[in-house]
Order: C-alpha cells, then sequence, then structure tokens
C-alpha cells in the first residue's frame, strides 16, 4: 500500500461522554446546548471529551440506469 493513496478514514470531534460507567451514551459538542449538559439515558452528569468517528467516503461517479437512460 502506498502513501499517496492512503486516506484519511477517521475524524477527531470534540464530545461529551456519560460519567456513568455502565452508560455508553455520548453527545457531539456541536449539539449540546448547556453548559453542563446531563445524560440523555441515565441523567448522571457528563465529561467533555474527544472520539474517534470513521469517516464514510461516497461513491461520486456511480451512475444510476432508471429505463435506457443514465443519470
Amino acid at each position: 500500500m502506498s502513501t499517496t493513496s492512503m486516506e484519511k478514514t477517521e475524524e477527531i470531534l470534540n464530545v461529551w461522554n456519560c460519567k456513568n460507567n455502565d452508560c455508553n451514551a455520548w453527545i457531539r459538542d456541536e449539539f449540546v446546548t448547556e453548559a453542563a449538559p446531563e445524560c440523555p439515558m441515565c441523567s448522571e452528569p457528563m465529561v467533555q471529551g474527544t472520539r474517534a468517528i470513521p469517516i464514510k467516503t461516497n461513491k461520486s461517479n456511480r451512475k444510476f440506469i432508471i429505463g435506457k437512460r443514465r443519470f
């Protein structure tokens, strides 16, 4: 695998994670409306952190065939 063909596959996002160890809830920072949000699942306080999210690449060169036309 060459280094020129490698693409960025993950993005680091700022998130809020639930403090409760039994709860896996997290919220993206841009969707938080409060200064110190509480978990929507268990109502415990949340703490800021980061999370690596995989990036989905769209195939823009696809052509869909409908009838005899190509779109």
